[in-house]
């Protein structure tokens, strides 16, 4: 019975957030409903069999309602195929892309903007620039991902490291700032 009531509640959660507009493809797993906000053109996809956690009993770590996808107009957030995130902000005015089969632990927040002018109130333009993920990385719980930053295929980036710059492939990193301990 459980796993039925189950099952329905993916269904729901499924065609909420495709009638938010979302791209979905075969097999997308939906534990809770996520915050979708796209403004505009901008496009999120959820590749075949990627895994979205939105709720407390999906993730233990996650915080209830904390899961959110954020597209400014035009720009693309993509979760490839068999991609997993719990409860985390993932906000894109320009492009994040989370490779194939990458993790995205509980509770971080994936952005690549700064947000608004540095410094505060001075007029300039929001500094932005693209995130790239790439395939089989794994990112642990309360990461932070800043603008401009790719991490290459197979990287792991631990635990609550913020990550300011690229990370290459095949390797661990941690820290404040992110930085490689060592390439495997």
């Amino acid at each position: 019975m459980k796993l039925f009531i189950l099952g329905i509640l993916r269904k729901i959660c499924v065609l909420v957030v495709a009638m938010k507009g979302c791209q979905l493809g075969s097999g997308v797993i939906l534990n809770g409903l996520p915050y979708i906000r796209r403004k505009g053109t901008g496009c999120i996809i959820l590749g075949k069999g990627s895994t979205i956690n939105a709720a407390r009993w999906a993730n233990w770590l996650g915080t209830p309602g904390a899961m959110i996808l954020s597209v400014e107009s035009g720009a693309i957030l993509e979760l490839k195929s068999g991609a997993g995130v719990s409860s985390s902000q993932i906000i894109a005015n320009i492009g994040i892309e989370i490779g194939e089969n990458s993790m995205v632990g509980a509770g971080c927040l994936i952005c690549d903007s700064d947000m608004h002018e540095v410094p505060l109130g001075s007029g300039k333009k929001v500094a932005m620039a693209r995130i790239k993920i790439g395939k089989e990385v794994f990112i642990g719980a309360r990461c932070i991902i800043l603008k401009g930053v790719t991490i290459g295929d197979g990287a792991v980036v631990g635990a609550g490291s913020v990550v300011s710059k690229s990370i290459p492939a095949r390797s661990l990193a941690a820290g404040n700032p992110a930085q490689v301990i060592r390439m495997f």
